[in-house]
């Protein structure tokens, strides 16, 4: 069975624009993940910065209420880490899936250019063969 040729290019050109809007929310996903591991980074920063600035809070506490308020500043710190950290997880995992997507629909806009190359060539074989056809036909009508 001979595939037509307008198919096989309809196929190709809609795997390019598979593949087109999977690079699109690849580099979304792939923002989304720098822009969390900024956002961890910071907050990484700030808990650093918390930590020396009750590192003189320890010293100077002289009862037991002035450490809890020191505790009390540094866990809103942690929590705040913590919860970069999860986005960025997210982020992570959502950056991976869509890799995967993009190399899936890559993979298969290759499989349709081997596709389209094979039918075009087939057909230019075709074109040769029969203009050879007429040429020795028309050779032959000469003698």
């Amino acid at each position: 069975m001979t595939m037509k040729i307008r198919v096989v290019r309809a196929l190709k050109n809609a795997r390019t624009r598979l593949r087109d809007a999977a690079a699109a929310a690849h580099s979304t996903a792939a923002v989304n993940r720098d822009r969390s591991a900024q956002e961890l980074q910071d907050e990484h920063d700030s808990l650093e910065a918390a930590l020396d600035e009750a590192a003189g809070s320890l010293a100077a506490a002289r009862n037991v209420h002035e450490l809890d308020r020191v505790a009390e500043s540094t866990v809103m710190y942690r929590l705040s880490v913590a919860d970069a950290a999860q986005r960025h997880q997210v982020a992570l995992a959502a950056s991976e899936e869509t890799a995967d997507k993009l190399r899936e629909r890559s993979r298969q806009l290759r499989t349709a250019e081997r596709l389209y190359e094979r039918v075009e060539h087939r057909r230019a074989r075709r074109e040769s063969r029969a203009e050879r056809t007429r040429t020795d036909d028309m050779a032959a009508r000469r003698r």
